[in-house]
């Protein structure tokens, strides 16, 4: 594992790459893309965990920092859906495969569907009312910036979705309640191949859940590039 940096603007974004020790030719380049309010290690270090195990099967791992969050520069105020699109040409998987063509695979955690439906059931009132006033909100700790409301209804993952050519597999616990089962089912509408995990939470809270997460997704890449 190697420490990186890149720039965004007036940002530097930190991270780490992963590489088997024999490279191959032909080996797969993957970036694990943090979700909101998220890192690059992931809710109970399962990023971490996944880019060993792909790392293990032969591919090339980039697991990163959003501006704003974990290590990298900037202030988690002023992140939108569209400079986390900007920091991983496309944060936001779908919108990443369907604007670049060469993305050939995808494998979607616990994927947002409906992003106004998922985040108003975020935000209560008292929250809007803080943004309006003050131009951010107090989240579960984090400072959520006014321009991330107001830029959601211009996220339409499904959209993307119907765009890109890339194979996509869906991983969703059947109890999540932060982004419901039916987000799952609208991918699957769309080609997606689903994997339902019994009894997983939004962040598959059980390293049982997580193990069997890591292990669909490393099978699912194996079987689609032959390693």
């Amino acid at each position: 594992m190697k420490e990186i940096a890149f720039r965004r603007g007036d940002d530097i974004l930190r991270g780490y790459l992963h590489r088997p020790q024999q490279v191959k030719e032909s080996a797969p380049g993957i970036v694990i893309i943090p979700g909101f309010a998220d890192t690059a290690v992931g809710p109970h270090n399962m990023h971490r965990a996944l880019a060993d195990a792909l790392q293990d099967i032969g591919c090339i791992v980039l697991r990163f920092d959003y501006r704003g969050q974990g290590e990298s520069d900037g202030n988690f105020r002023h992140f939108t859906a569209q400079s986390g699109k900007d920091d991983a040409r496309g944060a936001l998987a779908c919108e990443l495969a369907a604007d670049a063509p060469e993305v050939q695979a995808l494998a979607l955690l616990a994927p947002v569907a409906y992003p106004q439906k998922v985040f108003a059931s975020f935000f209560t009132p008292s929250h809007l009312e803080q943004a309006e006033q003050q131009g951010w909100i107090d989240w579960l700790g984090w400072a959520v910036g006014r321009d991330f409301l107001l830029t959601l209804s211009g996220v339409d993952p499904l959209a993307a979705m119907k765009r890109t050519q890339a194979a996509a597999l869906v991983i969703h616990g059947t109890a999540d309640v932060e982004v419901p089962p039916e987000n799952c089912a609208a991918y699957e509408k769309l080609g997606a191949v689903p994997y339902w995990l019994d009894g997983g939470d939004h962040q598959f809270s059980s390293i049982h859940l997580q193990d069997q997460a890591i292990q669909r997704v490393c099978s699912w890449f194996s079987t689609y590039w032959q390693l």
